[in-house]
Formats: C-alpha cells, sequence, structure tokens
C-alpha cells in the first residue's frame, strides 16, 4: 500500500508544478494577466469571471506589474495616473477604458458608438463604466490608453 501511496504523491507533486509553471508571469492573483504596461498604455485580459477592473489593477499593482493613482469621485474610482504620466490637462489629455466586454448579464458594458481601440488585431468598444464598475469576465480584454477630447 506504500507504493501507490508514493506514486500517488510524485503525481500529485508534478501536476502542482506543472500548474505553478503555468501561471508563471505577468497574471495577478485575481485572475487577470498584464498583456501591456506602458506610460501610456495598459492592456489585461481577465482570466477569471469576477471583481472588478479597479480590483484587477490593484493586484497587478500589488505584484509590480503596473502602478497607478486616483480619487474616489461621484461616479466611482477615477484614474489620474498610470505608471507615472498624468494626462496633460491644458492638451485636453484623459485616461480612455475601452474593452471587448460587450454585453454580460443583461447589461452593456461598452458601446462602439463612443469609440473604438484596437490592440494587436482585437478590436475593443469605449467602457460603459469606469475602472471601479467594469466587471472583469474571464477572456475579454480591457485597455487603459491616453487620449484627447
Amino acid at each position: 500500500m506504500k507504493k501507490p501511496a508514493k506514486i500517488l504523491s510524485v503525481i500529485l507533486a508534478v501536476i502542482l508544478a506543472a500548474v505553478s509553471l503555468a501561471s508563471c508571469g505577468e497574471s495577478s492573483s485575481v485572475g487577470a494577466k498584464l498583456l501591456r504596461s506602458s506610460d501610456n498604455l495598459v492592456v489585461i485580459e481577465a482570466e477569471a469571471t469576477g471583481g472588478s477592473l479597479l480590483d484587477a489593477l490593484n493586484a497587478l499593482k500589488e505584484e509590480g506589474g503596473l502602478s497607478f493613482e486616483g480619487e474616489d469621485g461621484d461616479y466611482g474610482y477615477y484614474i489620474t495616473s498610470v505608471n507615472g504620466y498624468t494626462p496633460d490637462a491644458s492638451a485636453n489629455e484623459y485616461w480612455a477604458i475601452y474593452t471587448t466586454l460587450g454585453e454580460y448579464e443583461g447589461v452593456s458594458y461598452s458601446n462602439a458608438e463612443y469609440g473604438t481601440y484596437d490592440y494587436d488585431g482585437t478590436a475593443c468598444a469605449s467602457a460603459s463604466y469606469g475602472v471601479s464598475g467594469l466587471i472583469m469576465v474571464k477572456g475579454e480584454t480591457y485597455v487603459l490608453t491616453v487620449e484627447s477630447y
């Protein structure tokens, strides 16, 4: 009986090692993968459903994948700077949010009529919610980029 237990232990150790290696890289503890992070562009892919984009940003920040600042406002959390870049108000710049998440559970989370952003062949529409109201859905892409109006 000891031999099957040893074999089972070895199999379990191999599985755990494989899972650990598969999760290496820029994935966060809330199931968000950082695809790109620069001073004017952040791209995240949801690896799990749940939480908000703000939750994912906070997890990625804690893990050192990016930095950002902001403040709570009347409509939720407002991003003021990302990776040290603060948009130039005199040039009418701001942090825009785009996503591939359209409708989810009867709620529309983006609208292409208000703008689109193409990231590496992936079409994203202007988010209808800010970072604190935009939910993370597995397989969807989320983009923060500097734009001007």
